[in-house]
């Protein structure tokens, strides 16, 4: 499993200084409509958002967690700076097959929002199954049980072109040490990895736009990043490989109570690279490592009807596609999902909602507990 998607899960709809005076007596409570809101008490120093993390995954069972985010606006930013707060997130989950992960990320803004960092450090032990690993199509459909012993760090900077630009250009950096053991030993997948341990030390290139209206929950914009990952031995990998992921988000108001998102999503990997960090598609109801290949594209559409007061109902449908080419054989695995859910406006003025949906396909359910947007990027 790629370590960085292990970490890390993150407008402001009136002016900052309205916010400063008018100050709601209750921290629970919004002055507007009088409905429960949490813009107050998440805007006060040192509070957080506990998040319950509930784990259906069906690549690793039935499990639990607990994360507290801590959101810090940068009122001196006015609207911008409640659309896009400093944020901090620490957490830990465990699960049914024994699988446990405790992380810690942070995203910050400096300069005027000309500079953001990132940083993330996750540690822990992944039980998963993989398909594909032999050299025949058939493996496609065969499970490699494997337990990842993993450690990672992750920092990024990127550079805004210019004041209020939405493009932004910068440089990450991962590293991380993976022990992959088998938890079982197929006789007809003979020399597969066990007990290595593998590192990878990778730089990449990063370009990014962002036109959203908010972090959280956008209703207009849109969001794009290409990354391009090299992981060489000279900086004290293992072994040489490159990928490439392009990103594309969007969001349209087709009226003041429907929004709709789409999402696109295309990955490559090189030769050398580890097979948990080969493409796979990724989207609700669908396996983690479930549909994996030397490329991979998958897109999501989402409409959201927020059909009374704060409350909203989520439909989303899915697509994906995973091209394997071995000296063997070539194959292509394609997967459709979809999924509804529920969403309830809990802080107004950082355009945050909460709630819950519902993934389906190809037999398989999963629920997602979801705070802001289900494909958030900070």
């Amino acid at each position: 499993m790629k370590p960085a998607l292990l970490v890390c899960a993150i407008v402001c709809m009136a002016p900052a200084p309205a916010f400063a005076e008018d100050a709601p007596k209750s921290k629970f409570r919004d002055p507007e409509d009088g409905a429960f809101d949490l813009s107050t008490y998440l805007a006060t120093p040192k509070r957080f958002l506990p998040i319950p993390l509930i784990v259906t995954e069906p690549a690793i069972g039935y499990g639990g967690g607990l994360a507290g985010m801590f959101i810090r606006p940068r009122k001196q930013a006015g609207e911008e700076g409640f659309a896009r707060p400093n944020i901090s997130l620490v957490g830990g989950i465990y699960t049914e097959n024994g699988t446990w992960m405790a992380f810690a990320g942070d995203s910050s803004h400096w300069l005027d929002d000309r500079l953001q960092t990132l940083v993330a450090v996750a540690t822990g032990r992944l039980n998963l199954d993989f398909y594909g690993l032999g050299d025949a199509s058939a493996s496609l459909d065969e499970p490699i049980s494997y337990e990842l012993d993993v450690s990672m760090a992750m920092v990024q900077g990127s550079w805004k072109l210019k004041p209020k630009s939405p493009w932004s250009v910068g440089a990450r950096y991962i590293y991380s040490q993976v022990e992959p053991k088998l938890r079982d030993a197929p006789a007809q997948f003979p020399g597969l990895l066990d007990s290595v341990n593998i590192k990878i030390s990778a730089p990449a290139a990063v370009v990014e736009f962002d036109s959203r209206n908010n972090l959280f929950t956008p209703t207009r914009g849109m969001y794009a990043e290409s990354v391009y990952l090299l992981s060489r031995e000279s900086l004290g990998a293992s072994e040489d490989f490159e990928r490439f992921q392009q990103v594309v988000m969007g969001w349209v108001p087709l009226s003041d109570k429907w929004t709709l998102g789409v999402r696109g999503d295309y990955q490559w990997s090189s030769d050398g690279t580890p097979f948990f960090l080969r493409p796979y598609i990724k989207l609700r109801g669908v396996a983690a490592m479930r549909y994996q290949g030397d490329e991979m594209a998958s897109a999501e559409l989402e409409a959201r009807w927020q059909f009374h007061g704060r409350w909203s109902l989520v439909g989303v449908g899915g697509y994906g596609s995973a091209h394997t080419e071995r000296e063997s054989y070539e194959a292509t695995r394609d997967i459709w999902s979809g999924a509804v859910g529920f969403r309830y406006q809990l802080a107004r003025l950082f355009g945050m909602h909460a709630g819950m949906d519902v993934g389906f396909s190809n037999g398989e359910t999963a629920i997602y507990l979801q705070v802001g947007n289900a494909w958030f990027r900070p």
